[in-house]
């Protein structure tokens, strides 16, 4: 009995299980992007270079360690340091111009700022990238579901074919071009499928996920077109670039750097005290015979000399400079590229909104409307069965065409949300 019991639980369990992994999850877009932001290995890792770079901060702001030294003077030949006539016993701290600290630490700073703006337009430019791999999906799923449906109708008239044959109203070649007809689709159908499986996979490695991990898209494709003012767009979304913030933030940081090379000019200073012993001193009387023993500090004062200040001096101050003038000429260019990828993006909106108007206004009534005609002519024997089969693919077709300008128009769209930070060139 308890055998049983334990086989009976141990089937339960197993259908309960296979039954969970088949559970799909239920994902909107905003979740897939939210989830992205949150788990995606690049934003990780743009979250770790800030970790990194606030180290370095504390690695700008570093103080020379201080020495500790000892020292005797006239030891015997014996080296027997117990014996020698002067000890000295001291720290000394080395001090470097008060600027030069400073200014490494505003230089890390500014690397800071920059790996804080890198962060988030890495964010923008995988948000992008999600809604693009999504709305890919929602095409390949949509695709499939209208290539099912067309399969169904072939079915249909297939059977009608298979009637009309057995009446005698038909010929075979009909039958066997249906079938062939059928085939074909079924075949198109098996690609469409092996796409979304890709096209799933993407889009759970963006998530940070594996690449099986079982989802349900809830958002379809989008409809219609959305109004877009170029002037305002362009002026919005240039203030707000992120990659022109990052090379403003690039030519102060150069700036601060100059800074930082100029201090190589100046001198470094160091400060030490010692507390001293010195034997032998006089005055040497019939107490003292051999002098007395004295204690006392020392203190010692010191600053570099910059000498050869035509070597290594000239050359940070040189080549600081000649880095600023590259942030400068970056920055000027990321200036042009950014507003020249806004135009970009802004024309292939328009451009894909009138095909989307297309489709719209028109070609998806006429194929519908084509579709019903020949369905009732070729009901009545008004046309073969060849002009039905080419009218079905021509509305197969029209109907996949119009979901693949759907799909441009949400990619063109999610370009334009991140054209001011060039991702064409990531």
């Amino acid at each position: 009995m308890t055998s049983r019991l334990f086989r009976t639980g141990l089937v339960l369990s197993v259908i309960h299980g296979v039954a969970f992994s088949q559970t799909r999850e239920l994902l909107s877009i905003n979740e897939a992007v939210a989830i992205a932001l949150e788990k995606n290995p690049r934003v990780l890792t743009a979250q770790q270079e800030i970790e990194a770079a606030d180290a370095k901060i504390l690695q700008a702001g570093r103080l020379p360690n201080p020495e500790v030294g000892m020292s005797w003077n006239e030891t015997p030949f014996n080296f027997n340091i117990a014996e020698a006539d002067e000890r000295d016993i001291g720290i000394t701290q080395h001090i470097e111009f008060p600027t030069r600290r400073s200014g490494r630490i505003d230089v890390a700073t500014q690397d800071r700022q920059i790996v804080e703006l890198q962060l988030e337009r890495t964010k923008m430019l995988i948000a992008a990238q999600v809604k693009k791999a999504y709305y890919g999906t929602r095409l390949s799923q949509e695709i499939m579901e209208s290539f099912e449906e067309q399969l169904r109708l072939l079915h249909d008239v297939q059977r009608i074919l298979t009637d009309r044959y057995q009446a005698g109203t038909s010929n075979y070649l009909d039958v066997i071009r249906g079938r062939v007809e059928i085939a074909r689709l079924n075949n198109d159908v098996a690609e469409v499928k092996r796409d979304l499986q890709v096209r799933l996979a993407q889009l759970n490695l963006l998530l940070g996920r594996n690449a099986d991990h079982a989802v349900e898209l809830t958002d379809t494709l989008f409809h219609g077109s959305v109004p877009v003012d170029g002037d305002s767009l362009i002026r919005t979304l240039s203030e707000n670039s992120i990659i022109l913030k990052i090379a403003q933030r690039a030519v102060h940081r150069a700036d601060a750097a100059v800074g930082v090379a100029a201090t190589s000019y100046l001198p470094d200073f160091s400060l030490g005290l010692f507390h001293q012993r010195r034997t032998e001193q006089p005055p040497f009387d019939a107490n003292g015979f051999m002098g007395t023993t004295k204690n006392g500090l020392g203190i010692q004062l010191g600053i570099s000399v910059p000498l050869w200040f035509w070597q290594e001096p000239r050359g940070q101050v040189q080549e600081a400079g000649a880095l600023r003038e590259i942030a400068r000429v970056n920055n000027d260019q990321v200036v042009r590229r950014v507003r020249s990828s806004i135009l970009n993006a802004l024309g292939a909106v328009k451009t894909v909104d009138s095909q989307i108007r297309v489709f719209d206004q028109s070609l998806l009534n006429d194929a519908q409307d084509i579709l019903a005609t020949v369905i009732a002519q070729y009901q009545n024997n008004q046309i073969d069965l060849l002009n039905l089969l080419d009218v079905y693919r021509t509305v197969r077709a029209t109907r996949v065409e119009y979901a693949r300008a759907r799909l441009n128009y949400a990619a063109v769209l999610a370009d334009l949300e991140v054209a001011a930070e060039l991702p064409s060139e990531e």
